[in-house]
């Protein structure tokens, strides 16, 4: 999934996701690593939390990770919604 794939699905305000489902509220690149996990790319699974080295392709992709971040942790909560922790 691409940053293009994400802005023409979803309705991207500010570098957060205002459609309403799975990702309302979470910042843009959450269902980028959500896809990669599903394509059996998590670098980890503890069986509740999912996590993610950020490359330096994945900063150009997507300049609103923050600068200090090393790693993105994602759950999925019992509702569904696919959330940053």
């Amino acid at each position: 999934m691409t940053r293009e794939q994400i802005t023409t699905d979803y309705d991207v305000q500010s570098g957060i996701i205002r459609s309403c489902g799975t990702f309302e509220g979470e910042a843009i690149y959450v269902p980028f690593y959500w896809d990669a996990y599903l394509n059996g790319f998590a670098d980890g699974d503890d069986g509740h939390t999912l996590t993610f080295r950020i490359t330096p392709e994945d900063r150009a992709m997507f300049p609103e990770i923050p600068s200090r971040k090393r790693v993105i942790r994602l759950v999925q909560r019992d509702d569904g919604f696919v959330c940053e922790v």
